[in-house]
């Protein structure tokens, strides 16, 4: 998933001849065939322009990552919605887009950056874990993506734990006082509903064991999807300040993972929608002021002496300048 970090990499080149070059790509069916055909032509385009002011090894050394690309079939059949290519002396980069972008080749003193821009513009990465009486999941999503996370240990419903719990008193012995478990809730005689939220309660502790690692390692906001009471006893017993304060409380099982997606990351763009509509309002206050600006030779000052606090940009208008940098020599 390309990130912020990819960006300020990208930025940071300064090595000329710089070359960007943009594809629609297909993960799956007959397109598949066509998307290295593409990357080819827009190399060949790209050779003939630098040829007009570059010796060929120098060009054949310079596309020469992007070409060994061409040919490489695994590469080819794990593509998203498009694909970016960066090109300059010593450096390459390939990112897979979850967008469709045009197919373009952009040759200049620097790379071109803008198509990217957009990716950058969601409420970032989060987690859902979602439980049910049937199900544990635990996804790791953004605003164009959600993966199920693998090869975790996670229990599957309470069922899982009344058999685990009934397995280690017989082989250990029922010692209330060493465990909880089902041993505690057989204490409580035949009240079915206090044994069946100790056997919640021991179901929730085991969930947090092996997802609490990767909520610490990742940090990023923690979407509950479960029943209210569900949700409740497992803010308590988890204790993450990650925990996001909304989350679903319908039964996770009943959508699919497209739904989910859909709804968890409707929580955060709400927020998101909320905080650019503040920045909208102080932007409006402060025009007038010195405080803020919409002339685009202002905005550039600014930001070259980081006194820029939020930048709006329009949609697909480009506004062209040139870089006063001095040249070596000059």
């Amino acid at each position: 998933m390309f990130s912020r970090s990819d960006l300020d990499e990208l930025l940071e080149v300064e090595a000329e001849p710089a070359v960007s070059l943009y594809l629609p790509t297909h993960p799956a069916g007959r397109e598949v065939r066509q998307d290295p055909i593409r990357l080819k032509n827009l190399l060949s385009s790209t050779a003939e322009r630098l040829a007009a002011s570059r010796r060929k090894p120098e060009i054949d050394a310079l596309l020469a990552p992007a070409e060994a690309v061409v040919g490489n079939d695994g590469f080819w059949r794990q593509q998203e919605q498009g694909l970016a290519v960066f090109l300059a002396p010593a450096f390459y980069r390939a990112h897979k887009l979850p967008v469709p972008v045009s197919e373009k080749a952009h040759l200049a003193a620097h790379l071109h950056i803008e198509p990217l821009l957009p990716l950058l513009e969601d409420a970032g990465p989060f987690w859902l874990l979602t439980i049910s009486a049937a199900h544990t999941r635990l996804f790791q999503g953004s605003r164009w993506s959600l993966a199920e996370v693998e090869g975790l240990d996670l229990p599957q419903g309470v069922g899982t734990i009344r058999g685990i719990t009934e397995y280690e008193e017989t082989r250990y012995g029922s010692s209330a006082g060493r465990r909880g478990g089902l041993a505690k809730a057989q204490s409580f005689g035949d009240d079915p509903d206090r044994i069946r939220k100790e056997e919640l309660l021991q179901l929730l502790r085991r969930i947090v064991t092996p997802v609490e690692p990767l909520i610490k390692r990742r940090p990023a906001p923690v979407i509950l999807a479960a029943h209210p009471e569900i949700q409740g006893h497992f803010r308590e017993i988890a204790g993450w300040k990650d925990i996001y304060p909304d989350g679903l409380s319908e039964n996770p099982d009943a959508f699919s993972r497209d739904e989910l997606h859909r709804r968890a990351y409707g929580i955060l763009e709400q927020k998101r929608i909320e905080a650019r509509g503040a920045a909208i309002d102080r932007l409006n206050a402060r025009l007038g002021t010195g405080k803020a600006t919409t002339r685009p030779e202002e905005i550039v000052k600014a930001a070259r002496h980081g006194r820029v606090d939020t930048l709006f940009l329009t949609g697909n208008d480009h506004l062209w300048g040139k870089s006063t940098k001095p040249r070596a020599g000059s």
